[in-house]
């Protein structure tokens, strides 16, 4: 029972990224989001929103900042409480009972969009969902 929403702005919009990598964590942030939904009894219908949009991030060393590509997950889960959100992308943190994650699925993911010269931040309320947004660069090449 959960539905998939997609608002897709950036669809035809290229970056440069492994495929597989790209995919692992895309799926790593399905899977997170299904458990969070999931986790709340009293929810009878899940909801998961991917979004894409291109965006400009202001940097203080950079005039003209290269344009960015930011795909987001967002659910209507349990959401993550706010003394965990500074630790979720650790190695080996979960908020999962024990045998039901091995807290790595996040921490991967950081170090899979860090390597594509690209950031991955989470934002949530307890109780109301969570969403989690990547930026990559767009590639400057033309095909």
């Amino acid at each position: 029972n959960i539905h998939l929403k997609l608002n897709l702005a950036a669809e035809k919009d290229t970056i440069i990224a492994n495929p597989d990598q790209l995919r692992q964590v895309f799926l790593n942030l399905m899977i997170n989001a299904a458990d969070a939904i999931h986790a709340d009894e009293k929810k009878r219908d899940g909801e998961v929103i991917i979004s894409s949009e291109v965006i400009k991030e202001e940097r203080e060393a950079l005039s003209h900042p290269p344009p960015l590509l930011k795909v987001t997950y967002a659910d209507n889960g349990i959401g993550i409480p706010e003394k965990h959100l500074g630790n979720i992308f650790d190695p080996f943190y979960t908020t999962k009972e024990p045998g039901k994650g091995t807290g790595l699925g996040l921490s991967v993911s950081f170090m899979i969009i860090d390597g594509m010269g690209g950031s991955i931040k989470a934002a949530s309320k307890e109780g109301h969902g969570a969403s989690i947004s990547i930026l990559l660069p767009l590639s400057t090449d033309t095909i």
